[in-house]
């Protein structure tokens, strides 16, 4: 059996006071024009993304993917200086499958200026599709005033961002470590893509004789694009094995992971790189220097990261 076609409606600009009555305008562009056929809507949840006008195109493959795995109502929010305020462009996608359509995507798309983000929890809001989980995807750096963060997230569920994007990692990365100390809940990107990464640490450390309490140094390299990578990962081995770590900026700068790790745990050693398309792990005793093994890479783009985000948040 084929896979289900998705057919998208022309976008129809509507200015900010309208956009309800656009929405129920575009439930009827979806109807189906041959005779006996019904569109019903499969909305699961509600997802607000917020990134800056020159990201428009990442944001938007993410709200792609999205759709085919999680039928949303999407705020699509562009940080974008020159924009004017007041209209938003709104567009629907139904999976059809014969005579059935359903509706997996209702997009409502504002640019804006950032100083105008105050004004948005109280548009977005009433918008909101009620008893459905809401998301928002943070999908740039966080706000000067973050005030304005805040506020957004506290119409929602469940806060995504994805620290690969920050500007100021380390303040930024204390930031959301802050807001889950208060309570709301966080999920990042970045440290999802980590997860290969922690699972072959965990694996080496099977084969190691540790103690708890055995002195770990652990050095992580990795490029400009992998800082926030690293330092996550170094956050983690210094919490979970008190280890002392050291970030070394001189790998290429295009990976948005490490590129190597390395630890001595006491008179241990673990070496972590990667090997194409996979981390090759070597561990050594003065023992015995067992036989390298390999774990795959995540290879998920960020849609797909967004949807797993959603799916554990």
């Amino acid at each position: 059996m084929s896979a289900p076609a998705l057919l998208r409606t022309p976008a129809r600009t509507a200015e900010w006071q309208r956009i309800p009555e656009e929405l129920r305008a575009l439930w009827r562009a979806c109807l189906p024009d041959q005779q006996g056929a019904d569109v019903a809507r499969a909305l699961a949840v509600n997802f607000v993304g917020i990134a800056a006008a020159d990201e428009e195109e990442d944001l938007r493959e993410a709200v792609d993917k999205l759709q085919r795995r999680t039928p949303c109502r999407a705020f699509l929010l562009l940080l974008d200086p020159a924009a004017p305020i007041g209209a938003a462009e709104l567009a629907a996608a139904t999976r059809t499958a014969g005579a059935l359509r359903d509706i997996v995507l209702e997009e409502i798309v504002i640019r804006l200026p950032a100083s105008a983000l105050p004004r948005i929890p109280g548009l977005v809001r009433p918008l909101l599709e009620n008893d459905l989980p809401n998301h928002l995807y943070w999908a740039t750096r966080l706000p000067a005033d973050e005030s304005t963060l805040d506020a957004m997230a506290a119409m929602c569920d469940h806060l995504i961002v994805d620290s690969r994007r920050f500007g100021a990692v380390a303040r930024e990365l204390d930031a959301i470590q802050a807001r889950r100390r208060r309570g709301f809940r966080v999920t990042d990107l970045t440290w999802l893509r980590l997860r290969p990464w922690r699972r072959a640490l965990a694996e080496a450390f099977e084969r190691l004789p540790w103690r708890e309490g055995a002195p770990v140094e652990a050095t992580i390299r990795h490029g400009a694009n992998g800082l926030a990578g690293a330092q996550l990962l170094g956050n983690w081995l210094g919490a979970r094995l008190a280890a002392r770590i050291r970030l070394d900026a001189a790998g290429a700068a295009g990976p948005l992971r490490p590129e190597r790790v390395t630890l001595a745990v006491g008179d241990c050693e673990v070496d972590l790189a990667v090997a194409g398309p996979q981390i090759r792990v070597r561990v050594s005793t003065p023992e015995r220097c067992d036989l390298p093994f390999l774990v795959p890479q995540s290879r998920g783009s960020d849609g797909d990261l967004v949807g797993a985000a959603i799916d554990i948040g």
